[in-house]
């Protein structure tokens, strides 16, 4: 759609996603108390709120990468992983969504087990970590482009399942600790090759 700007967008966004990371094997090697599985379970837990708020997937992948920031350079205690994932996703939301839920409605979705005053200190603790660069590309930056370079020779229901597919993948390799590794590019390149 914007032929002559393309190139320079996604070097653009290839510069930016070596820049804006996580380190790949944080678990190891800054946390004490937070183990892979707590991870995965966070972020299947964040999915399904997601789907409960009826939230962009985009909101979710940079969720899951304000998540991973956070732990690459703050210990955490696992009693506040969940806090961590919705204050996450609630500047997630602020950053992407047109109409984002409450602070009353995260709160909520964790059967009141945070109040608001922590919800915003956990929200200042994120911004901080994160430098206030709350815009990175994630896998789902890349996959839109990726997919319609893919499917050129592909008929319209060979297409829809090519990115169906795909997007499914992508969503599969956020609860994946060891895709960390990879850059969110490359995560994209592959699930469509695999798709």
């Amino acid at each position: 759609m914007c032929e002559a700007y393309v190139s320079d967008i996604y070097e653009y966004l290839h510069n930016m996603e070596v820049h804006r990371r996580p380190i790949a094997d944080y678990i190891e090697k800054v946390q004490k108390d937070v183990g892979i599985n707590m991870r995965g379970v966070l972020i299947n837990w964040l999915v399904e709120v997601t789907e409960e708020y009826k939230l962009l997937s985009h909101t979710l992948y940079l969720t899951v990468s304000y998540i991973d920031r956070f732990l690459s350079v703050n210990v955490l205690n696992r009693k506040r992983l969940q806090h961590l994932g919705v204050s996450s996703m609630l500047i997630a939301a602020k950053y992407e969504e047109i109409s984002p839920p409450h602070m009353e409605d995260f709160c909520y979705i964790t059967e009141n087990t945070y109040t608001k005053q922590e919800v915003v200190k956990m929200e200042a603790d994120v911004l901080k970590a994160l430098n206030s660069e709350m815009g990175n590309p994630t896998v789902k930056s890349f996959l839109r482009r990726i997919t319609i370079v893919a499917q050129e020779d592909y008929e319209l229901s060979s297409y829809m399942q090519l990115e169906f597919l795909g997007y499914y993948l992508a969503k599969l390799s956020l609860l994946e600790y060891g895709c960390l590794k990879f850059l969110p590019s490359m995560v994209a390149a592959s699930v469509i090759f695999l798709s």
